[in-house]
């Protein structure tokens, strides 16, 4: 998977859509209270179908693969 920006060849950082576990501390109905650690594991990796933004100038990406 290669992800480029339409302006510039040079920019090579991304935001894009992960999703991610996380560990939550809750009461005795399973109620959220506050949040334990952020990412307990990777449950999905960015997709080439998502959105991908550059983060240099905001443009919307052409992602391969």
């Amino acid at each position: 998977m290669k992800a480029v920006c339409p302006n510039d060849l040079n920019h090579k950082k991304f935001i894009t859509v992960a999703h991610i576990a996380q560990g939550w501390v809750v009461d005795e109905s399973g109620n959220f209270l506050e949040v334990a650690k952020e990412c307990t594991e990777t449950v999905a990796q960015p997709d080439p179908g998502n959105s991908w933004i550059c983060k240099e100038c905001g443009a919307e990406a052409t992602v391969s693969g």
